[in-house]
């Protein structure tokens, strides 16, 4: 694309090269990349004219605004160095490829989206046939930039971490204050510039000066805080609030049932807390509104004390002494037994004594308790049933006697009888006479 083009007659090839096709590709030799900021020559009919291979706006420095001619002149000075760098020792070739007829009207701009600029040169190695001289002499001195500091103040004090936002000519973007409550920019004199508050929406407009310069903002926001409290929905009074917002404390008295504090500076983010009863409430502050915190209280129901119940003393275990004795009287020693009532179960083994020891709690006095007993020649004897007694601890419990020793003893009785009838018949006395019981008594007794 096109963007420039004069009359051969207008300005004068000052490099000792071939003003076509061949300075070009000689450019690119000697400075490398750098060329992309040099717009390609090409040699038309009568007509030198340059080209560039990128699309946009492109515009003589003529046209720039004042604000922006700094920037520009700023870049192609830039660009003037990178070819000093590329060709150390030849000043000569490089003083000549950057010198240009003049700057308005062969530097050229293009705006970007970004807010950024871009540089091309065009005439590079051509002077003006009426204006020859070098490059640099051609340049007026460069603007300055100059810091502009900016601050927002709360009742006199900077803010710290302000959020805002920064409009230019060029851009908008959000920014924030930093640790001490400024933010500084680099700028040529004379660009307007607005910053808008976030939390207050407030605008401020100025233009750079050709100087350093603080500006402060006073975003002072005014508010109040309403705390409203009722004890069983009536109205509390008489008492005091405490009030803390922003490190400052306040103690306000309630009148039926309302305490105001006005005249708070607003900040944004930071909350106020209202103490009543050794309760808090905390509510961040409106810029826009009074802010109202409240409390309900209620009377809490009597306290109804349980009764102290006592402690049960613990009870000692009440340990008793079985004694299992054979029919002769003697202890089984070493025999196994199985003591049982209903479902509970104890088995153990008797000592050398025919003794051992339970827990007597463990067993009920109204049921009997049953012993089976194996003797240590793994004799079963029949089951021999006790019941407790309530202040005993010793439980003696002997052996059955055999069921065959019964039966001789009866059958001895029985015969007995018999010789007593038989000697009653003899001597001729009747059974139940004293007679008959001298008999019995001195043959049997």
């Amino acid at each position: 694309m096109e963007i420039k083009n004069v009359r051969v007659n207008e300005i004068h090839w000052s490099i000792g090269w071939n003003a076509s096709q061949e300075a070009n590709k000689r450019l690119k030799d000697k400075i490398g990349e750098t060329s992309k900021y040099f717009a390609q020559l090409k040699v038309g009919n009568a007509t030198y004219n340059w080209m560039v291979d990128t699309v946009g706006k492109w515009r003589p420095m003529g046209m720039a605004p004042d604000s922006e001619k700094g920037t520009i002149m700023e870049k192609t000075e830039q660009i003037r160095q990178e070819v000093f760098n590329k060709l150390p020792g030849d000043d000569s070739l490089a003083s000549k490829i950057c010198q240009v007829p003049n700057y308005e009207e062969y530097i050229f701009y293009k705006d970007n989206d970004d807010g950024t600029i871009d540089v091309v040169i065009t005439g590079w190695g051509f002077h003006n046939f009426k204006k020859a001289g070098p490059f640099v002499e051609t340049w007026p001195p460069r603007p300055v930039m100059h810091n502009t500091t900016i601050a927002f103040v709360i009742d006199g004090e900077r803010q710290p971490q302000r959020p805002f936002s920064i409009v230019t000519p060029k851009m908008q973007k959000p920014d924030i204050t930093d640790e001490q409550g400024v933010r500084t920019y680099k700028e040529y004199a004379g660009v307007t510039i607005t910053v808008i508050d976030d939390a207050t929406q407030r605008q401020f407009t100025f233009t750079t000066e050709d100087k350093d310069t603080e500006l402060e903002f006073d975003i002072t926001t005014k508010t109040s805080v309403t705390v409203r409290a009722t004890l069983d929905g009536e109205p509390l009074s008489g008492e005091t609030v405490g009030i803390d917002y922003d490190g400052h404390h306040y103690d306000v008295e309630l009148t039926n049932g309302e305490a105001t504090l006005p005249s708070l500076s607003f900040k944004s983010g930071i909350a106020c807390t209202a103490t009543l009863r050794n309760e808090q409430r905390s509510e961040p502050l409106s810029g826009n509104a009074a802010t109202i915190i409240t409390f309900d209280f209620t009377t809490p129901p009597p306290v109804v004390e349980e009764p102290v119940k006592e402690e049960e003393p613990v009870k000692e275990p009440v340990i008793a002494t079985l004694t299992v004795l054979n029919a002769q009287g003697q202890p089984m020693k070493n025999a196994r037994f199985c003591l049982k009532q209903g479902e509970q179960e104890l088995e153990g083994q008797l000592d050398e004594l025919g003794t051992a020891q339970f827990v007597k709690d463990g067993y009920s006095i109204e049921q009997p308790l049953k012993v089976n007993i194996t003797t240590e020649d793994q004799r079963q004897i029949e089951p021999i049933e006790f019941t407790l007694e309530e202040n005993e601890k010793d439980y003696v419990l002997e052996e059955k006697a055999p069921k065959s020793d019964l039966n001789l003893m009866s059958l001895l009785v029985f015969l007995l009888i018999l010789a007593a009838i038989a000697a009653a018949i003899i001597f001729g006395l009747k059974p139940g006479t004293e007679e008959l019981t001298k008999i019995i008594n001195k043959n049997f007794f």
